[in-house]
């Protein structure tokens, strides 16, 4: 008997599960709005579930099995709206953006301090505020001097793979990662990180820890944050680990009450919020304080440091096997170069081509793929009778935008002239969003740029990229991570220019 009530329980509780995980289902039949049929438990993201593909390229399969101008998908239970109109999506990003001013991504401001308070996760109004503030730091004037710090870290990597190619390949993805990870330690912190001296320098081991969705739980954790956001409170879920926000903590305020004391100016992001302090008080405002303060250096490192290094490492995996548009960087690097006496800001912004190449490789590979919005109140969709509900969620899909032939002709084509300036003109201004847009679009974009552009200015000046004659590795993204990054290692050979 006690068989046969355990198991008449088990059926009753898998039924009651059963309708709570599909009472959804209908919710976009019931709106005469075209959708994908949903699974219960997993809706329509089973394989994103399962980490056999990418959020992101999820999005882009979407895009391409339909004409229509949004169309209805499930994650998990809870109904989402995808939506490729180019218009519909500048209404939603620029024109609209009152309606839609928050991502889905949940936030844990309970158990996670520092995470909670980075822009990418904030909410409005506080996020309003904090953006506000935060935009000075970005300033072409601000660039210009932080752009000194990162030439000094350009020149330690080209030292560094000066004395590696004579004994190995070099595996781009982590040559990117130390270089990136050592220009922002030095223009967020203040401080020297010697990724290209130590191997497992703490930034170094920090960055990757971050970012190591090989770690199980730690790619459950990122997916959530997405997907499964009671799941996030129920289990204190943090966005940053607890022993990585301990020790962005501890240096942050080290540096910064020695800052104080010795009055040294360095021109990077702490002195920026220093000064930022500083004016609060004179202002008689509420000032940034605490983890706040924290999180907005934390921010610049964790947001910078991976879509940089990512971007790099693309890039250069398509120059090696694009010869010719190398050569073609190449040359303007060294025209630019000789022309400045040696690399400086201005240089490295005159340098457009290499800028185009730039766009192309983030077009072909959005580090984030695709855009999230949640409906804050009640919207009509112009020019159609669907009316959105505030706490709808909407995603627009870049990867499949960015590779649609009718925009982008040739879409796997590495093509960096699509970007030259006479040639953007002529597209609709939503068919390139790997910074996304409007007010919440990416506040690193400038910095991004620079970044890149001075790590990869150096290295093509001095080496020629190839692929390894030895090497057949197979390309794949990982799957285990919302950002766009590829799973295995990219080794590439690197031949030195006299």
């Amino acid at each position: 008997m006690i068989a046969l009530y355990t198991g008449l329980l088990l059926v009753i509780l898998s039924i009651i599960f059963y309708i709570y995980m599909t009472r959804n289902f209908k919710h976009w039949k019931k709106r005469k709005i075209p959708f994908l049929k949903p699974e219960p438990i997993f809706g329509n993201l089973r394989d994103v579930c399962l980490w056999k593909t990418t959020i992101g390229e999820f999005c882009r399969s979407v895009y391409e099995t339909t004409k229509e101008p949004f169309i209805g998908f499930f994650i998990l239970d809870e109904p989402c709206l995808m939506v490729n109109d180019l218009d519909l999506i500048r209404n939603i990003l620029i024109k609209d953006f009152d309606h839609f001013l928050n991502r889905t991504m949940t936030n844990n401001e309970a158990h996670d301090a520092i995470g909670s308070n980075i822009l990418f996760l904030m909410k409005t109004p506080r996020w309003r505020d904090i953006r506000r503030r935060m935009t000075p730091a970005f300033s072409s004037g601000k660039m210009k001097l932080m752009s000194k710090l990162m030439i000094k870290c350009a020149e330690d990597m080209v030292d560094y793979v000066r004395k590696k190619i004579k004994h190995e390949n070099l595996e781009v993805r982590e040559l990117c990662g130390k270089f990136t990870t050592d220009a922002i330690t030095s223009t967020s912190f203040g401080l020297e990180a010697g990724c290209f001296e130590q191997e497992d320098a703490p930034f170094r081991v920090i960055a990757r820890r971050i970012y190591n969705w090989q770690f199980v739980w730690h790619a459950i954790q990122t997916t959530c944050f997405f997907i499964a956001p009671k799941l996030v409170h129920l289990l204190r879920m943090s966005f940053i680990d607890g022993l990585s926000s301990n020790f962005f903590r501890d240096v942050f305020w080290r540096t910064m009450k020695d800052r104080e004391k010795t009055k040294f100016v360095r021109n990077d992001l702490l002195d920026i919020l220093i000064e930022m302090k500083k004016q609060d008080q004179i202002d008689n405002v509420e000032s940034l304080d605490g983890d706040i303060l924290v999180a907005q250096a934390v921010q610049f490192f964790i947001a910078g440091y991976e879509t940089t290094s990512s971007t790099m490492t693309f890039l250069l995996m398509e120059l090696a096997h694009n010869p010719d548009i190398q050569k073609k960087v190449r040359d303007e690097i060294i025209r630019v170069r000789n022309k400045y006496g040696g690399f400086c800001y201005d240089g490295l912004q005159e340098m457009e081509y290499l800028e185009c190449t730039l766009y192309e490789t983030l077009r072909k590979y959005p580090i984030v793929p695709f855009l999230d919005r949640r409906c804050s109140k009640r919207y009509q969709i112009p020019g159609s009778d669907l009316v959105l509900e505030k706490g709808d969620m909407i995603y627009i899909p870049i990867m499949g935008i960015h590779y649609d032939p009718e925009y982008f002709p040739d879409p796997q084509r590495f093509e960096p002239n699509r970007f030259r300036k006479e040639n953007s003109e002529t597209r609709h201004n939503m068919t390139f969003l790997s910074f996304g847009d409007g007010p919440r679009n990416c506040i690193g974009r400038r910095y991004s740029l620079l970044n890149a552009k001075c790590g990869l200015a150096h290295l093509l000046s001095n080496f020629e990229v190839q692929p390894c004659p030895d090497k057949n590795e197979k390309f794949e993204f990982n799957s285990k991570g919302f950002l766009l990054q590829p799973l295995n290692g990219i080794t590439l050979l690197f031949k030195e220019i006299n």
